[in-house]
């Protein structure tokens, strides 16, 4: 069996805990903060990493002390650095979450966000499988390079993409190009309805671009499905996960949680489904992984579980 290699950032996740979230000019009072290793891809990563499931991780470290505090964690887990970049300070994310669980980031894009075509050499394509990218990577200055990647290294793998929480930023030629390689896509209900109101002209998606019910989230994925001629997997929340194909579409239900934040919910989805996938199970038997190690994510604080936990999760 291949690898699951995931290309995207590891960064700082400051956690901080505020009543409410200020208005410009405003004061608020922090009650409870945390430095841990996050990041898209590092949080997909990690849930394979704890499954026990070959997987590769290429992310870009920089320089500074969250540079310093990313090489530290990984190394704590195990996990190789394949490129070191000394010229640029790494980024973090501050996670602003509020009492019900809610969270909201800004983020510093550092060395994290930036690649250099020669750095790919550094995988072998050979051991690889599957390959996780996300479009906040596409997004960023170098998301050509990324893209040129895809298109030059990966097209007997399968892609799984998701857009990332911003799919109105990623540019519509790379978004395309990206898509042109048959990627399964994976996000949840709102990204679905704004990448197929970019994508997909004549599909009847207008509504579903400001309604936002089951039903508008459906017809998006189902014309997602059709453009890409691949699966599409569009979280629900505590609804579960709905799945499209050419031939069906079907919503597996949530598992219970108890939501102290949701950060990293669907980095942590992804992980998960990836890895049932790769191990040959029916897409509903690796959607129901997938809800109950995301249902476990999203009730400790920050998206970086004990293994344990992930493995309980999973049933593993």
């Amino acid at each position: 069996m291949g690898k699951l290699l995931f290309v995207g950032v590891t960064c700082a996740d400051v956690v901080i805990n505020v009543d409410k979230l200020p208005q410009t000019a405003q004061d608020v009072v922090v009650y409870g903060q945390k430095m841990t290793l996050g990041g898209c891809a590092f949080n997909a990563f990690s849930i394979a990493h704890a499954l026990g499931e070959p997987a590769m991780l290429f992310s870009p470290v920089g320089t500074g002390a969250f540079g310093d505090f990313v090489r530290r964690g990984l190394r704590s887990e195990g996990v190789e650095v394949l490129v070191v970049n000394d010229a640029m300070e790494n980024g973090c994310c501050y996670c602003f979450v509020e009492p019900g669980g809610e969270r909201t980031f800004v983020a510093y894009h550092g060395a994290d966000y930036h690649y250099e075509p020669t750095w790919f050499d550094a995988i072998d394509m050979d051991e690889v499988d599957a390959v996780y990218v996300c479009g906040l990577e596409v997004e960023g200055p170098t998301g050509p390079v990324v893209v040129e990647f895809l298109e030059r290294a990966c097209q007997d793998k399968v892609i799984f993409f998701t857009p990332g929480p911003r799919p109105d930023s990623v540019p519509l030629d790379l978004l395309e190009r990206v898509c042109a390689l048959h990627p399964v896509l994976h996000m949840n209900g709102d990204e679905a309805m704004v990448l197929a109101g970019r994508l997909c002209d004549g599909e009847s998606v207008d509504d579903a671009k400001t309604e936002g019910g089951r039903a508008d989230i459906e017809r998006a994925a189902v014309a997602l499905a059709r453009y890409v001629g691949n699966a599409v997997f569009a979280t629900l929340g505590g609804d579960g996960c709905l799945y499209c194909d050419d031939n069906r579409s079907d919503v597996v239900a949530g598992s219970p949680a108890h939501v102290v934040d949701t950060i990293g919910a669907g980095d942590s989805h992804i992980g998960a489904l990836m890895v049932g996938l790769h191990r040959g199970e029916t897409p509903e038997s690796a959607i129901a992984r997938a809800n109950s190690v995301a249902a476990a994510i999203v009730g400790i604080s920050g998206a970086h579980a004990d293994p344990e936990v992930i493995r309980a999760a999973a049933g593993d």
